[in-house]
């Protein structure tokens, strides 16, 4: 009897399991349909623009347009136009370096097939901070290591030899003229022969007799 009575409570219990076990998927099942048709809703919009620099017109090329934790995404190209397919709903990421980040939201209840703006982007330069190179521990050290300072005797002794205004001119003369200089020279000589036959005209010696006898000739008549 006892163990009839054990039986009817573990049946029960099966029963009451089984129940449950049906009425929840009975709800997922109800569900799923509407689940799909929000899903359904949810309209593919294309989203093109352009980046510019604060309010100029200048394009930004680079910039990474995409929906944080999807794989839709694309970059300005490099006159900064871009395009990408997104969902009504979704918040739209501008980022690139030197840039503070942007969003833009696509409206939910967006019902056109296409979505343009002109994004401004904002500059935000990342300054490094200043690294100081010293080899000295201290700016004392590095001071007294200046004045420490003692040029070789030899090299100053050398600078001091072709300073020398004796050993300059005759570096001066016996340095060898270069293409320039050679043309230059040749040039002033020649324009001196011109001017040496204008001003002194060349005689024959085998003219001079006959010169004479007609000068003499002419003395006589």
């Amino acid at each position: 009897m006892i163990s009839g009575i054990h039986d009817n409570v573990k049946h029960s219990r099966y029963l009451k399991k089984a129940l449950g076990a049906i009425v929840f998927l009975l709800l997922l099942f109800a569900a799923m349909p509407e689940q799909a048709a929000a899903q359904s809703k949810k309209r593919v919009v294309q989203f093109s623009g352009f980046v510019a620099t604060g309010d100029s017109l200048y394009g930004v090329a680079g910039v990474s347009v995409y929906v944080p934790g999807t794989t839709r995404g694309t970059q300005s190209n490099e006159f900064g136009f871009f395009s990408v397919p997104v969902v009504a709903g979704d918040s739209v990421m501008f980022s690139a370096l030197g840039y503070k980040k942007q969003y833009l939201i696509i409206p939910k209840t967006y019902s056109s097939e296409s979505y343009s703006v002109i994004m401004q982007m904002q500059e935000d330069p990342t300054e490094l901070p200043t690294v100081d190179v010293f080899p000295w521990p201290t700016e004392r050290d590095f001071r007294e290591a200046v004045a420490n300072v003692r040029l070789p005797d030899e090299g100053r002794a050398m600078a001091m030899r072709n300073l020398d205004p004796e050993r300059l001119e005759e570096l001066f003369k016996t340095t060898p003229m270069d293409g320039a200089a050679n043309f230059r020279v040749s040039q002033q000589q020649l324009m001196q022969q011109q001017q040496n036959r204008v001003m002194y005209p060349t005689i024959s010696p085998f003219a001079i007799p006959a010169l004479l006898n007609a000068i003499f000739k002419g003395n006589g008549n």
